[in-house]
């Protein structure tokens, strides 16, 4: 944890480039969350500068803007950082800073996204554009997805990347150095969010596993719990589960840590809930937030049933581990809602035995066959194109005419007659099922 230090100043918080820091701007990395501890190690030669300005290479000495004294800008900041000290949060921060600048404020996340907006501005910006400003020496004019043109100055906390200070243009030399003056204020508030955010997931997480697994105390009780939480029980809401294939775990962690919801993480995945509203716009707003804050490796969301009392959410939870196992089947996708799966979901119902009979029943002669599953498959999904098989599974035409044959023979039907069609694909999605029930967490 960083330290306070006398006055209000919070010792190793810097605002500036990865240039600065030995980091040259061609090689710079994707966005990185405000858990990031990796050290960001400077040149020989710098020295750190004052607090919120970062580190700065010998050189002349900076001169105050016209109009702008070395005072003022000092009590500035002193005003803000007791704001952030006093846990107004970023919202009064930036209400000061857009008051003292006659500018509209905004905060952005590394992912992109809008933490706080004193115009009530929403327009994004995505991570390599976040990430472009953190390798600038200086602050940077961007241009927002709504066309607001603003100088966007990069904030750290210690090692962390906390996000983007921007203050619309036109921006001067007085109310640069305005700007520069803020950024101590902004990432205090990011180290007190860290803390919050230790201080609630235990509790957060012990909730979660509750609905999950069950829990021992009342639904009433239960439900008082998670209303203090954000969670609405008696409500629609769906299991919702994140998980993440990269390389950055201890980030996967700050980054869930930062959701506004309950979160409990095992290993390298995320389980909450969320309210049954618009499901999907929520998932991929929390997903693409996410992945930007981790950077490398894919960040994969999926949805349980959506339920309106909290003695349905565990079932939520166990649905939702079976679409995240459908959807790491589906190459390419990184969202999969249970209300999305088709046959998938009516199969969802009906116990494994039953499933593992009519498989059996329909499959049994090819089952041993791996590369005659695959054609069956392929071959219905076609609805019997050999060219398309051919360039699906790379082979030449004649051996999916090869193996067509010997589906007809084992099978003892046309797979492309209709009523055998609906029999094999039910089939074969009941042995995906069944695959995926396999290698849930016991």
């Amino acid at each position: 944890m960083d330290r306070l230090g006398v006055g209000g100043k919070l010792d190793g918080l810097t605002a500036g480039s990865e240039r600065e820091l030995g980091r040259p701007a061609s090689r710079a990395r994707g966005p990185v969350d405000p858990g990031d501890h990796r050290a960001r190690p400077t040149e020989a030669g710098a020295q750190a500068g004052p607090a919120g300005t970062g580190p700065t290479d010998d050189g002349p000495a900076n001169t105050m803007p016209a109009g702008v004294g070395q005072v003022d800008i000092e009590t500035f900041a002193t005003e803000l950082n007791e704001l952030a000290l006093g846990g107004e949060g970023w919202k009064a921060v930036l209400a000061r800073v857009a008051e003292r600048t006659g500018r509209a404020a905004r905060l952005m996340g590394v992912h992109g996204g809008v933490f706080a907006a004193t115009d009530g501005g929403d327009a994004m910006m995505s991570p390599a554009e976040v990430a472009k400003v953190f390798a600038e020496r200086e602050p940077v004019t961007v241009t927002l997805e709504d066309g607001w043109p603003a100088r966007a100055l990069a904030v750290w906390a210690g090692q962390r990347r906390v996000g983007l200070l921007l203050l619309a243009e036109p921006v001067d030399d007085g109310l640069l150095a305005l700007l520069k003056a803020s950024s101590t204020a902004v990432a205090i508030e990011a180290v007190r969010r860290d803390a919050a955010a230790t201080a609630t997931a235990e509790t957060a997480s012990r909730l979660i596993d509750e609905l999950r697994f069950g829990a021992l105390r009342g639904t009433d009780e239960l439900t008082r719990t998670a209303a203090r939480f954000g969670l609405r029980l008696s409500e629609p809401h769906a299991a919702v589960v994140f998980d993440y294939g990269g390389p950055n775990r201890r980030t996967w962690s700050t980054a869930l840590s930062w959701l506004e919801m309950p979160v409990r993480q095992e290993d390298t995945r995320g389980w909450t809930v969320l309210g049954g509203g618009d499901l999907a716009r929520e998932i991929t707003r929390i997903r693409v937030r996410l992945q930007g804050m981790v950077g490398d490796g894919t960040v994969l969301a999926a949805t349980g049933p959506v339920v309106n009392d909290p003695r349905e959410t565990a079932r939520s939870f166990r649905d939702a581990e079976v679409v995240l196992g459908l959807l790491r089947r589906r190459t390419g996708e990184t969202e999969l809602l249970h209300s999305a799966l088709g046959l998938a979901q009516l199969l969802l119902a009906v116990p494994p035995d039953r499933l593992r009979a009519f498989v059996n029943q329909q499959l049994g002669p090819i089952l041993d066959r791996p590369e005659l599953i695959l054609t069956l498959d392929a071959w219905l999904a076609t609805r019997g194109s050999r060219a398309n098989v051919a360039e699906q599974l790379h082979l030449h035409r004649n051996s999916v005419g090869y193996r067509v044959g010997q589906l007809r023979q084992l099978l003892g039907t046309d797979p492309l007659d209709p009523e055998a069609a609906h029999r094999l694909r039910t089939a074969l999605t009941a042995r995906e099922l069944l695959d995926v029930f396999s290698q849930r967490t016991p």
